[in-house]
């Protein structure tokens, strides 16, 4: 099954238009239906065995992630995670926060479905960026710049089950990750990345 995930669900739900953050979720092996997507449609395809997904960019120069079910867990805080196939609901369950832990499966029995087992339509609602765990930020700490990318961008607040692990692991936060780094620079794209950085701040 294929299953819209993430920013592509988040963006429907509000209206907004579709920014390209999200990922296509297939319970198998994204590598390798990339490839074949690639044969039969003349897309490009960039894979990343590590993490079984594949960049897909088509003859109109449209990109989207292929990405396989999986569940992740994290040797040490801010360390790149150690990925296992997984399904739909544990690649739910490892996402940022639950306005991006929403799927709509494309295909199979459940296909229109909303899946949100967070709770990220009510999140949605209130206007709340929340983390799924405690240690998310930990884990992943380039995750404190993306909550305030998409508060600003949404015009969203932090939920206070958010902000105190935030601010447990502002110290974490180290230019010298990688994943730190890229999101900085997501940051800075943003029409709204002074708000953005006054919210870091």
């Amino acid at each position: 099954p294929a299953i819209l995930v993430g920013g592509f669900v988040r963006d429907a739900l509000l209206g907004r238009p579709q920014r390209g953050d999200g990922d296509v979720v297939v319970e198998g092996d994204a590598t390798r239906v990339a490839r074949r997507l690639a044969d039969r449609t003349g897309a490009r395809v960039v894979t990343h065995d590590r993490f079984g997904t594949a960049l897909v960019t088509g003859p109109d120069g449209r990109s989207f992630d292929l990405v396989s079910a999986r569940r992740e867990t994290y040797p040490r805080p801010g360390a790149l995670p150690v990925v296992e196939p997984g399904t739909v609901e544990d690649d739910l369950a490892r996402r940022d926060f639950t306005i991006n832990a929403m799927a709509r499966p494309l295909s199979g029995p459940r296909a229109g479905a909303l899946l949100d087992p967070f709770d990220g339509r009510g999140d949605l609602a209130e206007g709340r960026i929340r983390v799924l765990h405690a240690r998310s930020f930990v884990d992943d700490p380039s995750r404190l710049l993306r909550a305030v990318r998409y508060a600003a961008r949404l015009g969203f607040s932090l939920a206070e089950d958010t902000v105190v692990p935030a601010r447990d692991a502002a110290g974490t936060l180290t230019l010298a990750n990688a994943r730190v780094r890229t999101e900085r620079h997501r940051v800075l794209q943003e029409d709204t990345a002074a708000d953005a950085l006054d919210r870091a701040r």
